[in-house]
């Protein structure tokens, strides 16, 4: 941990998790100097907002929610923009960057994750194009015609959402997933088939239980061929078939890396000068990647920076699905949890669903429509629970 007076603070990656720590950290020490390493123009925006911006008109600037100038006067900062870091020289505590070497006293790793690339044949499939930037989002919009075809690979979160909003803003999305109902890694059977119903309402159509083999040229369009031969003709391609940690970095710099980057409980990795946040990180508790345990982790890990180690205190990580057809949200069942998803309640208008493991004990949730009002009563009560498990 930097003994410094005014210790020199490297930041990687400006997401919210980048940023999230050097908010806490300015908070915390008026004096540390404080430098930000960025791929991209370094401006602050919403990551999740990328999956609903064509519903509401919203171009890529508009997503734009403080430029970087601005984030750099506000927090006092140096951003170095469009540079890329080519590695990490631990026993010198320096970044070695496209702009030149940074010594740091501590480093923290906001990277995020990759898209998974799944194996595609044919003359287009590079023509499937993962929206996770605001500059991916940028292209795909300058792209997309009136009324186009979207072809969507994935019925995950993203897929979900990207469905509703490429529907509600008048496109023609097909989703493909090689699950038999969407969300199907979240929620039980009946809650993906609701949501695939409403969907199916505003005009998307699904390939369930199928996967996509092949996108070759067909003029200007793609024909995108699936594992039993349908053939579908898209405008664009959409692969949302998932992320996963950004580690190579890591992985050169000899840090030790499982599914992620491994953190302790402070979020510190095998190096005492560097830890790691967001979609790169793998904690104590296993990968988290959502907004909740991001804003957690720079609560503890710019103290624990400072010289004061902080555990990082989770809350109930729940999620609401961003799909206005059929509204939802939802706390997934812990990973490897033995137990049963049951439908405690249920109508026209909404279900709801608990998880509860082999003791009977609620340990996740699934709240669709008017239920979904009870996700902070869910949220407080479960949050209680963990905590006394933690103190007993």
């Amino acid at each position: 941990m930097p003994s410094n007076p005014k210790p020199h603070i490297v930041v990687v990656g400006s997401g919210l998790a980048g940023y999230a720590v050097l908010r806490e950290l300015r908070r915390l020490s008026p004096e540390a100097e404080l430098t930000l390493i960025a791929h991209d123009d370094g401006h602050f925006y919403s990551k999740p907002a990328l999956s609903t911006a064509l519903g509401k008109e919203k171009t890529a600037s508009g997503l734009i929610t403080m430029r970087a100038e601005k984030m750099a006067a506000q927090l006092r900062l140096e951003i170095r923009a469009g540079r890329l870091v080519e590695a990490i020289d631990r026993h010198g505590k320096v970044l070695l960057t496209t702009g030149g070497p940074l010594p740091y006293d501590a480093l923290v790793l906001a990277l995020g994750g990759e898209p998974i690339r799944p194996p595609i044949q044919g003359d287009a499939a590079d023509r499937a194009v993962s929206i996770n930037h605001l500059e991916d989002y940028a292209a795909f919009r300058d792209r997309l015609q009136p009324g186009a075809r979207v072809a969507i690979m994935g019925a995950g979160l993203v897929g979900s959402e990207f469905s509703n909003d490429l529907s509600i803003a008048g496109y023609k999305p097909t989703t493909v997933d090689m699950q038999t109902h969407p969300l199907a890694q979240l929620v039980p059977s009946e809650v993906g088939d609701l949501l695939r119903d409403s969907l199916t309402n505003e005009g998307v159509v699904w390939h369930l239980g199928r996967t996509v083999v092949a996108m070759n040229r067909a003029g200007a369009a793609t024909a995108v061929t699936l594992d039993d031969g349908t053939r579908i003709e898209a405008d664009n391609v959409i692969s949302a078939v998932g992320l996963r940690p950004r580690t190579q970095l890591a992985k050169e710099a000899g840090l030790e890396v499982n599914r992620g980057i491994k953190v302790d409980e402070t979020g510190r990795t095998s190096d005492p000068y560097i830890y790691a946040i967001g979609d790169c990180a793998e904690y104590t508790i296993g990968l988290a990647a959502y907004v909740s345990p991001i804003m957690a982790a720079a609560r503890a890990i710019a103290p624990s920076i400072l010289g004061t180690p902080t555990k990082i205190r989770f809350p109930t990580l729940s999620v609401q699905v961003k799909t206005t057809t059929c509204p939802i949200v939802l706390l997934p069942a812990p990973r490897n949890a033995v137990g049963e998803w049951v439908k405690v309640d249920g109508n026209s208008d909404g279900i709801k669903y608990l998880f509860r493991d082999a003791s009977g004990v609620t340990r996740g949730y699934v709240l669709t429509g008017p239920f979904c009002e009870e996700r902070m009563d869910l949220d407080r009560s479960l949050s209680t629970l963990n905590e006394e498990k933690v103190t007993a």
